[in-house]
């Protein structure tokens, strides 16, 4: 009977340690993420505590019998710890396998200590399950020393591969939003006249963007397009030191990852660190339609774009046209003027595409050669692209929404002829401001939709009461547990022969 325990044991004690150690991974691997994550979601936490705690006093008091319970419980634990429609896998990296290898590690020394007592052996490893979101902090604490060395060992190594391009141009693209779409851009637009590589997905982190340098740069390369993000104080200063970038683009400065960052002085000083880590002659292009950048007092030499605010920058844009197939306008260089068509949709897409056009005529992109590659530039997944359908039209702008891009996708969404209908679960990460820019976003959706689901209540009410102060119709709001459910509602709805667009803006992560 003990070999049952233990071997539905280990399968309890895994899936918990996927599940945790997943969620850690999603914070970053910050401790104190972790905990207030812990916090927040400690009703679910409270009943395993209480199924590993009553598995301990069955076994002591009951003998047989409660190992029996302990089994049955076990059972209760591996159902409550599975993960179901899980977003984004956890990736098991070397940080994960070693974290997963001290855990075993811990359990056979525990096994061969009280290997003459399984009522105790027992009690104890029951004991590591009931507290493991605290357990894996401890493990990852263990493991820290190895973490660090192992972590500068690849950073020592992708600096001696740059060391080793002198020829390299870098280009580093950070900001609190539209980072990710200008990098596209930019690779994009720079393809056309040189070999061109850009850290791919969210590799934008220290270790995402070492693991880009040892796996993906090649000598043939002219031109490395490096996103940047960082959530907190200290973290661009590292990636600076690992690439001294000859040239950045700062896309905007908000109220992303607030939070973390604990103040928007810090957001700020924080991203305006990568213009001080330019080598000497290095150039900035910045949004200067951005306030905080426009603010900012800037002592390096930097070029400036944006559809209102670009007094330094040889180019202008103008004519512009929003429709629902893209954006046309014109850009303007001394005494030529030059007419552009972008499939893009949306207000805050054409100022990134206008960052990654500046760059590249800085870089001696043919201008014909750029007009011809903006053309048939496509929207970033889940950024603001439309995807036709026979059913339902639809908007999908779900990665990672912030106040400005939520609002320009309301803009665009307005912009359809037909039913119109918004799917989300509100913004986060935004700290004291997230109350206020939900509840801005609710009045904004009141003027631009039809229908509205709303995920997940409690998340949402900032939204609703921004809603229901615009005296919207409460019978065109619903609210749900689940995306899932969210499309099957937004599906169901009755469009009396109008095309139906459906917007869903963002999708919280599996930590949310």
């Amino acid at each position: 009977m003990i070999v049952l325990f233990l071997a539905i044991y280990l399968v309890s004690n895994f899936l918990s340690l996927k599940y945790n150690f997943h969620i850690f991974q999603l914070n970053y691997y910050m401790p104190d993420t972790q905990i207030r994550w812990i916090l927040k979601n400690w009703k679910k936490f409270l009943i395993l505590f209480i199924l590993n705690i009553i598995s301990i006093i069955a076994i002591l008091m009951l003998d047989k019998i409660g190992i029996l319970l302990a089994i049955f419980l076990l059972v209760v634990n591996v159902i409550m710890v599975v993960e179901r429609n899980v977003k984004k896998k956890i990736v098991f990296t070397q940080r994960i396998i070693r974290n997963f290898i001290t855990n075993y590690i811990i359990l056979l020394v525990l096994g061969i200590i009280f290997r003459n007592n399984n009522n105790a052996m027992v009690a104890i490893i029951l004991a590591i399950n009931a507290f493991i979101p605290l357990y894996i902090i401890l493990i990852n604490l263990l493991n820290r020393p190895i973490d660090y060395l192992s972590n500068k060992y690849y950073v020592n190594s992708a600096k001696k591969i740059l060391k080793n391009m002198p020829n390299l141009k870098i280009i580093a693209v950070t900001g609190s939003y539209g980072k990710t779409s200008t990098k596209h851009y930019l690779a994009k637009i720079l393809s056309t006249k040189y070999n061109v590589l850009y850290t791919p997905g969210n590799y934008n982190t220290l270790l995402g963007i070492t693991t880009t340098i040892r796996n993906l740069l090649k000598p043939t390369h002219d031109i490395f397009v490096c996103e940047i993000g960082i959530d907190r104080v200290g973290q661009m200063e590292k990636i600076i030191d690992l690439i001294h970038p000859d040239y950045c683009v700062i896309t905007a400065i908000g109220s992303q990852h607030l939070e973390t960052f604990k103040t928007q002085e810090n957001i700020t000083k924080s991203k305006l660190k990568l213009i001080d880590g330019l080598k000497s002659n290095g150039i900035a292009f910045l949004n200067l339609d951005n306030s905080y950048l426009k603010s900012s007092k800037i002592d390096k030499k930097y070029i400036g774009y944006g559809i209102e605010n670009n007094t330094n920058n040889s180019m202008k844009i103008s004519n512009i046209k929003y429709t629902t197939k893209g954006i046309q306008f014109n850009i303007i260089e001394e005494n030529e003027t030059y007419t552009f068509q972008s499939k893009l949709l949306g207000e805050h897409n054409l100022i990134n595409l206008f960052g990654a056009i500046t760059v590249a005529k800085h870089l001696d992109v043919p201008i014909k050669e750029i007009i011809n590659s903006v053309k048939y530039i496509q929207s970033v997944e889940h950024r603001l692209n439309l995807i036709p359908g026979s059913e339902y039209n639809l908007i999908d702008d779900s990665y990672n929404s912030n106040p400005i891009g939520s609002g320009n996708a309301l803009k665009v969404l307005k912009q359809m002829e037909g039913m119109r209908i918004l799917i989300t679960p509100g913004m986060v990460e935004l700290g004291e401001k997230q109350y206020q820019y939900n509840y801005e976003f609710g009045v904004l959706a009141s003027q631009c939709t039809d229908f509205i689901i709303l995920v997940n209540k409690e998340q949402t009410l900032p939204i609703y009461e921004g809603l229901m102060n615009q005296k919207y119709s409460e019978e065109k709001v619903q609210v749900v547990d689940t995306f899932e459910l969210a499309m099957q509602k937004a599906k169901e709805l009755k469009s009396n022969g109008k095309q139906k667009y459906i917007l869903i803006e963002n999708d919280l992560p599996d930590n949310y």
